[in-house]
């Protein structure tokens, strides 16, 4: 064989050099490895319905003209008070937004290791509302990939879910839930003993006003170690012109986004109009971000808004926000939906992605400037939008994309992107859509794998959140996917009869890859101590990646509270800095892959857990 490779090599030196070449950069890097994901879901043990399909406001009858964008509301007089016509029925608004107009927007879910034996649980949230025997729902992660359903949580809210998030808002060591309703938000609080219970009261004394809410997203913003809570508010049906025909969400004006400061003893303030974010925050916003876009230490907000420009506000640093939405290059006015951030391209820079309406492209925004400043010392966060994916914008066009995902699913050491898609209304007519999936080639650079990846297999549906962890603690991250609950028709006034409507999908994540990984936990101690607001960059042969711990990405939803990285063939990790949201910095030199560590603010050691 020695003098066979001998003599192919006096041959062709050429094919024999680059032979060489490719094996070395496979060990180096890692060959491409094929991203598959399996639906689990009825091996699983969750059975959850988002709500229970009913008939669409389309087939209540064709007197309803329009509960969508696109069509128009039928709004009629009688008795010299105001009604929306539906089946030759006359509704209030309130009751016509509830039976037509709600659900659409459908509900989200987060993982959450709520009792604390180092595997991600899964709380899913129902939108059927004003039904007992429908609420959300705690199923506990019990291993070998198998959940079980927990009652008498106290979790098990059932308003007219939208959102929930995640955090450990009174810093005592248990991860809390904040939920969002249509009418109100829920505050739940972990109580160390595998329950949870309703504080809103005790915890917003100012009260919860009653309307429609979207996201929301923690972030200590004024660095105090206690997280702070911004909240969207969506749309306010008594702002609206005074005419018959009516586009939703178009004509109707926005409720104002919230924030609120955290006081530190277990109660919050409303200082919306204090920090300056009021005025330009009542544009029916879907999903909010916390995030330090510009480094200088403090969190900034971003706010994906449905039919309204988008709004980013700089952290000033003295208690106050700079609108900066035009200047940022991210004030696209579409039907924007879901966030995700990432560095896609490995340049060390906060990249955005956000999710729109159809014929509408999903923005892939690259920051390109945070150094400059045009306010003294209030630094700049100018993105660029990128239009060089044409496979993006092809295949994103005609559906409305919803819940997003920057996350390495094959472990190479670049970011891929997901888009959870479907449709809403009967312009579609069956308004089921297929998911997206696109490979990151690791420039930023995307290649369409849906087909391959498996995430085809479960057909179409009405999907909305996409929510992300390792759940099986395999290395390779997992993925479970909300579906909306309604009725679809096909488009000639017959009902599709689909079992699989409102049940959301496990994906497990069965790439086949020899690819190394490290997942990393953080837990600050001066800092908040989810340490929302850190970030880590790991650098293995001479390349660096860099993520950030952040609550509010995805739609709807939360990902689990750790951080992913995929290393290729690497075999050490040359280095592992943490930046942590006080602005400390450690360094730790190397660590070996192929584990889950956890990292407390202001230790020199690391711990390897489960």
């Amino acid at each position: 064989m020695r003098n066979s490779l001998v003599n192919y090599n006096s041959k062709y030196p050429f094919l024999f050099l680059l032979i060489i070449t490719v094996y070395i950069s496979d060990f180096v890097i890692g060959m491409d490895s094929q991203i598959f994901l399996k639906d689990k879901t009825d091996e699983s043990g969750i059975d959850f319905i988002h709500y229970a399909p009913r008939p669409r406001w389309c087939e209540i009858g064709p007197s309803v003209v329009g509960a969508a964008t696109n069509e128009g509301l039928n709004l009629v007089f009688n008795e010299e008070k105001e009604f929306w016509k539906s089946n030759n029925r006359l509704l209030t608004m309130d009751e016509f937004a509830n039976i037509h107009l709600i659900k659409m927007n459908g509900s989200g879910g987060a993982w959450i290791d709520y009792d604390l034996d180092r595997d991600w649980d899964l709380y899913l949230v129902n939108c059927q509302g004003d039904n007992d025997d429908i609420a959300n729902a705690l199923y506990e992660n019990i291993g070998n990939g198998k959940f079980k359903k927990k009652f008498n949580t106290g979790a098990e809210d059932s308003g007219e879910g939208m959102s929930v998030s995640v955090a450990d808002y009174d810093n005592d060591g248990d991860p809390d839930l904040f939920i969002t309703n249509y009418g109100n938000f829920k505050l739940l609080r972990n109580n160390g003993d595998k329950t949870f219970s309703d504080v809103s009261a005790s915890a917003f004394p100012e009260g919860v006003k009653d309307w429609w809410y979207g996201g929301s997203t923690w972030g200590d913003y004024d660095l105090d170690g206690d997280l702070d809570l911004y909240v969207a508010g969506y749309v306010d049906f008594s702002r609206r012109p005074k005419y018959t025909d009516l586009r939703f969400p178009m004509d109707f004006g926005g409720l104002p986004n919230t924030i609120y400061k955290n006081n530190g003893d277990g109660t919050f303030k409303d200082l919306t109009s204090e920090l300056g974010v009021l005025s330009d925050a009542s544009r029916k916003s879907m999903q909010v971000l916390f995030h330090d876009f510009n480094e200088d230490g403090f969190p900034d907000l971003f706010v994906a808004n449905d039919t309204d420009a988008n709004g980013f506000y700089l952290n000033r640093g003295d208690g106050t926000f700079k609108v900066f939405s035009g200047p940022s290059g991210l004030s696209t006015t579409d039907g924007s939906m879901g966030i995700a951030i990432g560095d896609i391209n490995n340049d060390g820079l906060t990249d955005i992605v956000y999710t729109n309406y159809a014929a509408e492209v999903n923005s892939v925004a690259y920051l390109i400037d945070n150094k400059s400043s045009n306010d003294g010392y209030l630094r700049n966060a100018v993105f660029t939008q990128s239009f060089d994916s044409p496979i993006i914008n092809k295949l994103s066009w005609p559906k409305i994309s919803w819940g997003p995902g920057l996350f390495d699913l094959d472990n190479d050491g670049d970011l891929d992107l997901f888009f959870a898609n479907g449709h809403l209304n009967s312009v579609s007519g069956d308004n089921r859509q297929s998911n997206l999936l696109f490979k990151n080639d690791g420039t930023g650079l995307y290649t369409d794998v849906s087909k391959s990846s498996g995430i085809l297999d479960t057909g179409q549906r009405i999907h909305r959140s996409a929510m992300f962890a390792d759940y099986d603690n395999d290395g390779r991250i997992d993925m479970f996917v909300t579906v909306n609950g309604q009725q679809v028709e096909d488009g000639k006034g017959n009902t599709i009869y689909d079992e699989n409507q409102g049940k959301g999908i496990l994906f497990q994540n069965q790439t086949k890859t020899k690819n190394n990984w490290v997942k990393i936990r953080l837990e600050g101690t001066e800092s908040n101590r989810d340490a929302y607001g850190a970030s880590v960059s790991v650098l293995i042969n001479g390349i660096k990646q860099k993520q950030f711990l952040v609550s509010g990405q995805g739609y709807f939803s939360n990902h689990a509270q750790e951080l992913y990285f995929g290393l290729g063939k690497s075999i050490v990790i040359d280095n592992i800095e943490v930046k942590w949201p006080n602005g400390l910095r450690q360094s730790f030199e190397g660590v070996q892959p192929n584990q889950t560590l956890l990292f407390v603010e202001g230790k020199a050691n690391y711990h390897k857990i489960k």
